[in-house]
C-alpha cells in the first residue's frame, strides 16, 4: 500500500509539474501580446469578463491571473470595476484545464513529450517557447494516468475506500447531508489552500471521480470549496499591496464565496429526483462519464455564478470600498510592481513610465535652477529648499529602477525583451546624471549672486532663450518615455539641430564679448560654464530619446496607453 501511496502522490506531482510547464510556456508564447489584452480591459464588464476569460485560457491558471490583476491594481493600471470584471472571467477561464483533463487521451502523452523534448533543442525562441507547452501537456495527463491508475487500486481497499464514504454527499431520501457537504466543501478549499491551484485541485477531484472513490456529488463539493481556497492567492498578493488592490482582492473573495451560496441555494430546489443544479449538470452531460460530469460541474457552476452576480459589480465594488476604506483621498500607485514581473511585456512598459516620472522630478530640478538667476519668484524658492531632498528622490527611484530591471533580467524573457533592459538602464543613468546638475548650477548661479555679477542684457536674452528651448526638449523626451511616433521624433532631431546651433553661435559671441571688453571676463566664465552644463543637460536628454525610441519599436502599436 505504501508504494502505492507513493505512485498517485508522484502521479500528483508530475501532474502539477506538467499544468506549470504548459503554463510557464503559454505565458512566454503569449508574453509579448498580454499588453495588448491588456488594452481590451474597459470599465464595460462583460469586455472585462471576456478579457478574463481569454487571458485565463492561454496561461492555464486562475491564480496567476488573479494574482497579475492584483499587481495591475497596484500599479494603476487598473479600476476597481475592472479588475473585478476580469477576475470573474478568470475563474471561467480556469475551466478549461479541467475540460481538458477529462479527455482520455492516452495515445497523445508520449508524442507530447518526445515533441516538446525535441522542440527545446531548437535555438528560434518563438518555437522553442513552444516546447515547454507541448512537454506541460504530455506530463500533464502522464500524471493523471498515474494517479487514476492508483487510486483505482487503492479504491479496491475497504478501509481506503471507507475513508472516502465518510463525506459522502449523495441525497438520502431525497436530502442533501448538510454536514458531509459542509465538510467536502471545508476539505476541497484546504487542499486547494495548500497546493495554491485550484486547477490542480480540479484535476485530483476529477482523477478521484475516474477510480470510483467519489461520486459526482462528493466531487461538486470538493470543486465548490477548490473555488473558495483559490482565493488565498489574490489575498497573500495584496497583503503589501495598496488598499484598492486590496479591495479586489476581497472582491474575488466574496464573488467565489457567494458564488458557493448561490449554487448551494438551487441544491434545494427539486427536479425530479435530483437538486436542481445536478439535475442540470446530468441533462447537459447526457451519457458523458464521471469525469467529464465533473468537469462540466466545473465549468457550469462558474459560468452560472458570473452570469448572475456580473449586474451587481458596481454594488460589490461599492462594498469593497466601505470594508476596506481609502485613508486619504490620495491612492499610492506602485509602478514598479513585483507581480507584474512575470509578465515582462507589461513590467517594462511599467519600468518606462516609472522612468518617465523620474525624468519629470528631475527635470523640475533643473527648471528650478536656471530659475534661481532671473526667475526666482516665490513658487521657485519653495522648489530650491526642497532640492537636496528632490535629489535624494532621484537618487531612491534610480535604485529602484535599476533593481526592478536586474530582477527582470532574471525571468525567462524573448530576445526583444531582453534588447529593452539595457536601454532602460541607461536611460536610467542618464536621468540620475540630469538631476545630478542641479547641484553644479545652482553653484555657479550661488556664486553669481554671492559676488554680485550680471550677465549683460544680450547673454540674459541668449540664456532665456536656452532655457526654454531645454524645456521643449525635456517635454519631448518625457513624450517620448510614454509613446512613440514619427512626428515626436522629427520634433527631437529639430530641436537638437537647433539647441547645439544655439549653443555654438553663443559661445562663438560670447568669446568675441570677452576679447571685445564687453563682458567682463569673470562673468564671461560662469557663463561659458552655464552653457556647458546646458550642452550636458541636452546631451543626457537626447540619448535619452533615441532609446526611448528603440524601446516602443519593439511594440506593435508603440505606445503606452497612459498619455
Amino acid at each position: 500500500m505504501f508504494m502505492t501511496t507513493l505512485q498517485v502522490f508522484g502521479g500528483l506531482a508530475i501532474f502539477i509539474f506538467g499544468m506549470q510547464l504548459m503554463s510557464d510556456g503559454l505565458h512566454r508564447v503569449a508574453g509579448e501580446k498580454m499588453r495588448s489584452i491588456l488594452r481590451m480591459f474597459s470599465a464595460n464588464p462583460l469586455v472585462a469578463v471576456a478579457s478574463g476569460a481569454a487571458v485565463t485560457c492561454v496561461i492555464q491558471s486562475s491564480s496567476a491571473s488573479t494574482v497579475m490583476v492584483i499587481g495591475f491594481v497596484n500599479a494603476g493600471l487598473l479600476s476597481l470595476v475592472q479588475a473585478m470584471g476580469l477576475i470573474f472571467g478568470a475563474n471561467i477561464g480556469t475551466t478549461i484545464t479541467a475540460q481538458l483533463v477529462a479527455f482520455k487521451i492516452d495515445w497523445i502523452i508520449m508524442p507530447a513529450i518526445i515533441a516538446g523534448l525535441l522542440l527545446s533543442f531548437v535555438k528560434q525562441q518563438k518555437i522553442s517557447n513552444w516546447s515547454a507547452t507541448i512537454l506541460g501537456f504530455g506530463f500533464l495527463f502522464l500524471g493523471m494516468n498515474l494517479m487514476s491508475a492508483e487510486l483505482k487500486a487503492l479504491s479496491d481497499l475497504p478501509g481506503f475506500k471507507a475513508a472516502f464514504q465518510y463525506f459522502q454527499c449523495a441525497p438520502v431520501d431525497g436530502n442533501i447531508p448538510w454536514l458531509s457537504l459542509l465538510g467536502a466543501i471545508a476539505i476541497g478549499m484546504l487542499a486547494t489552500v495548500i497546493i495554491q491551484s485550484s486547477s490542480a485541485c480540479s484535476g485530483i477531484v476529477i482523477a478521484l471521480g475516474a477510480s470510483g472513490l467519489i461520486d459526482l456529488y462528493s466531487a461538486v463539493a470538493l470543486v465548490l470549496g477548490s473555488n473558495i481556497g483559490t482565493t488565498i492567492t489574490a489575498q497573500l498578493a495584496a497583503i503589501t499591496a495598496n488598499r484598492v488592490a486590496k479591495q479586489a482582492a476581497l472582491a474575488h473573495t466574496m464573488f467565489n464565496v457567494l458564488g458557493v451560496i448561490i449554487v448551494l441555494l438551487t441544491f434545494l430546489i427539486p427536479w425530479g429526483n435530483e437538486p436542481a443544479f445536478f439535475a442540470v449538470i446530468q441533462k447537459l452531460s447526457g451519457t458523458a462519464n464521471l469525469p467529464r460530469q465533473i468537469a462540466n460541474a466545473h465549468t457550469i457552476f462558474n459560468i452560472f455564478t458570473t452570469l448572475v452576480l456580473l449586474p451587481f459589480i458596481p454594488l460589490l465594488a461599492r462594498f469593497c470600498e466601505r470594508v476596506i476604506p481609502l485613508n486619504t483621498g490620495k491612492i499610492k500607485y506602485q509602478y514598479l510592481e513585483p507581480h507584474l514581473l512575470d509578465t515582462p511585456s507589461i513590467a517594462l512598459t511599467q519600468t518606462a513610465y516609472a522612468l518617465r516620472r523620474m525624468l519629470q522630478k528631475a527635470w523640475k530640478m533643473i527648471d528650478c535652477a536656471l530659475n534661481i538667476y532671473n526667475r526666482n519668484d516665490e513658487k521657485n524658492q519653495m522648489v530650491v529648499r526642497q532640492l537636496e531632498k528632490r535629489e535624494a528622490d532621484i537618487d531612491e527611484r534610480q535604485k529602484n529602477i535599476t533593481e526592478y530591471l536586474s530582477k527582470l533580467m532574471s525571468k525567462k524573457l524573448t530576445s526583444a525583451e531582453a534588447v529593452q533592459i539595457p536601454l532602460l538602464l541607461h536611460c536610467t543613468n542618464d536621468v540620475e546624471r540630469i538631476g545630478d546638475h542641479t547641484e553644479i548650477i545652482c553653484r555657479i548661479i550661488g556664486q553669481m549672486k554671492t559676488d554680485e555679477l550680471k550677465f549683460s542684457e544680450h547673454a540674459e536674452k541668449e540664456y532665456d532663450m536656452l532655457h526654454d528651448k531645454l524645456a521643449d526638449v525635456a517635454r519631448v523626451s518625457s513624450l517620448l518615455l510614454s509613446h512613440y511616433s514619427d512626428e515626436l521624433m522629427q520634433q527631437s532631431n529639430q530641436l537638437h539641430d537647433e539647441i547645439y546651433g544655439m549653443l555654438n553661435s553663443f559661445e562663438t559671441e560670447h568669446v568675441a564679448r570677452i576679447n571685445n571688453g564687453d563682458c567682463r571676463p569673470q562673468v564671461g566664465i560662469i557663463y561659458l560654464e552655464l552653457l556647458a552644463e546646458i550642452r550636458k543637460i541636452s546631451r543626457h536628454l537626447f540619448n535619452i530619446n533615441e532609446r526611448a525610441s528603440m524601446f516602443y519599436s519593439n511594440y506593435p502599436d508603440k505606445s503606452d496607453k497612459r498619455q
